[in-house]
């Protein structure tokens, strides 16, 4: 999902410095093989594989608020994120945007353009300082052919966001707002969770307004049920960032 042309080459910048602190010392194609190796799909690749990834893939860092790509643009790239979360976006006909989900390390961005969809249907913008390694479409096609395993976990992947979009439709339909936010702080604490002594510590710091917009709601009633949730001892804020500390009644309430 992410051909950077000299547009976008212009918004991107440097990642802060420390951000890749542990890797300064490595050559470009160590950091090559870090990224890829970053995700399950890299790690599924063969060794053949990866080096055909690493030599044909190109190093990209977007600035935090950034957009990676726009709606609309031809698809000719597909990345593999090694650092940060990037948000996705659609713009709507009549003006409103939604919001779709967040990708972050690990995740793909592009794989539509392997079942034929051309230009990009959303937009992504970094919610963080983002690194990620641009790989040409052909040579994802290519592998897909060569590399059953590769091509496995990427169709399964596929399956994955296909079931996830499904579901949080049916979320939006019939859950009432307090059951859509539990639902969401379920989910992002599998997928964006860290073990800490009270609980578990969801490290992405969502704001209100992105959890509204993620589940169909106002900025307002997502801060009123939080401070419920909190109250309750469900959840504790800590510096913007949530702890899940009952997962339990959390999924009572879904």
């Amino acid at each position: 999902m992410m051909m950077i042309g000299k547009d976008a080459m212009a918004r991107s910048v440097r990642v802060q410095p420390g951000a890749l602190a542990a890797d300064g010392s490595l050559d470009l194609d160590a950091r090559k093989r870090r990224i890829i190796r970053r995700g399950a799909l890299g790690n599924a690749a063969s060794p053949a594989s990866q080096n055909v990834l690493a030599e044909a893939g190109t190093i990209q860092r977007v600035a935090k608020g950034r957009p990676l790509v726009s709606q609309g643009e031809a698809t000719t790239s597909i990345a593999m994120i090694s650092l940060g979360r990037v948000r996705l976006t659609r713009g709507l006909s009549d003006g409103k945007t939604l919001s779709l989900g967040y990708r972050g390390a690990g995740d793909v961005l592009g794989e539509a353009a392997l079942g034929g969809v051309a230009n990009h249907r959303e937009s992504a913008i970094a919610t963080e300082d983002v690194e990620s390694l641009l790989v040409p479409l052909q040579v994802f096609k290519n592998l897909m052919a060569s590399d059953a395993n590769f091509a496995a976990v990427l169709v399964s992947s596929l399956i994955e966001r296909h079931t996830d979009t499904e579901e949080r439709l049916a979320s939006m339909l019939f859950r009432n707002v307090e059951a859509r936010l539990c639902e969401f702080l379920l989910k992002a604490a599998i997928r964006w969770g860290i073990p800490d002594p009270r609980g578990v510590l969801i490290s992405a710091p969502f704001t209100h307004q992105e959890m509204a917009s993620m589940i169909g709601s106002t900025r307002e009633t997502v801060t009123l049920t939080l401070g419920e949730l909190r109250r309750k001892g469900v959840i504790e804020i800590d510096r913007r960032r949530i702890v899940v500390l009952d997962r339990d009644a959390l999924k009572s309430r879904v």
